[in-house]
């Protein structure tokens, strides 16, 4: 069975044919997507962009749902930069999966097709191998979407977790841990944070211990292992950027705050002030890029406020995420590009 039998047979069970052959895979702007429809998603996407795309299983989450990863890559041989693209740290936060897939679509599109809103993309692919985590908490995004089928063994043991709001309003993982406060930064054992639970809850409880959740030293291993230059995650809502913290942001020697600074104003981000207290700002995954690869890592905030926890509708999602933030990954890509040359320096070991 060939690598993509294999997948294909992991993430769905279902036999091989019907596969869609379209060189454009549409994202449904509109639609919901469960876990189900991302699985099948990156599925075609790999079948119709072959030559550029290795789809992968990085892991299993504490439920057994498949972490899958994309690779964006293609031939050349000489040496490229990793960068990491994630999605979908916090349960209820569906748009930046919908966003990290149809960026993807999207620039695998342009790379062959003079119709792809991407012109530097055959370009930015020869410079990196670009990682894509589409959706780094599968068990969060189906308790979140109240998506039973498949953890319904688990269902007792969710239930015992403390819930802040309803369902739709879950954060954490399936075991009630955060995991963008269960990265293995050296902040961990001082990180308190907005609304923090001291036990399992759907929201705000950082673990007992850094990467007690599997999902989160899945990713982390996975970082350590190809050191990523610059790591974007993304998650809802603020339309802002956190992009560097008091204890790393010198050792960047300004690149960070140029690059961030041009993503912010192209695409109207509020850039958010250097994070002071690691209190506050501790254990996300960027900080972890930042503090333990000596790498750029960026938070990014998809859509507006809206004054609760409560997401945008799904139809909301072509208005306030892809029309505005479209363009985003590949500024940094390209900003990157540009200015590396002046500060590859400050990278080295």
């Amino acid at each position: 069975m060939s690598i993509k039998q294999w997948v294909f047979t992991l993430f769905l069970g279902l036999p091989l044919f019907g596969i869609a052959q379209k060189k454009k895979l549409v994202i449904k702007d509109s639609t919901r997507y469960s876990l189900s429809m991302i699985y099948e998603s990156l599925i075609d996407i790999s079948y119709v962009y072959d030559e550029y795309v290795e789809l992968s299983v990085l892991g299993f989450s504490e439920f057994e749902q498949s972490i899958p990863i994309l690779k964006l890559s293609n031939e050349k041989t000489e040496e490229k930069k990793n960068i990491l693209i994630v999605g979908n740290l916090h349960a209820r936060e569906f748009f930046s999966s919908k966003f990290v897939l149809k960026f993807c679509n999207e620039f695998l599109y342009s790379l062959d097709s003079d119709k792809g809103i991407y012109p530097s993309a055959r370009e930015l692919l020869g410079k990196y191998n670009i990682y894509v985590i589409p959706v780094a908490n599968p068990d969060g995004l189906k308790i979140a979407q109240e998506d039973w089928k498949g953890i319904e063994s688990h269902k007792s043991s969710i239930d015992s977790i403390k819930r802040i709001g309803p369902f739709s309003d879950w954060k954490a993982n399936g075991k009630g841990i955060d995991l963008n406060n269960n990265f293995d930064d050296g902040n961990f054992e001082v990180k308190q944070g907005h609304l923090f639970e001291e036990k399992p809850a759907s929201q705000g409880h950082k673990g007992a211990f850094p990467c007690q959740a599997i999902e989160a030293k899945i990713i982390q291993d996975f970082v350590d292992s190809i050191v990523p230059l610059l790591t974007l995650s993304f998650h809802t809502k603020g339309d802002v950027l956190f992009w560097a913290d008091r204890g790393t942001h010198a050792q960047f020697k300004g690149l960070d705050t140029k690059i961030n600074t041009i993503v912010a104003e192209t695409c109207g981000f509020i850039l958010a002030r250097v994070s002071r207290n690691p209190k506050e700002y501790g254990a996300g995954l960027e900080n972890y890029i930042r503090a333990k690869t000596k790498r750029i890592g960026v938070c990014v905030e998809l859509s507006v406020p809206n004054g609760t926890t409560a997401q945008h509708p799904p139809n909301k999602f072509n208005s306030l995420v892809w029309q505005k933030c479209k363009n985003m990954p590949i500024l940094y890509l390209q900003e990157l590009a540009r200015l590396y040359p002046l500060y590859s320096s400050i990278f080295k070991e």
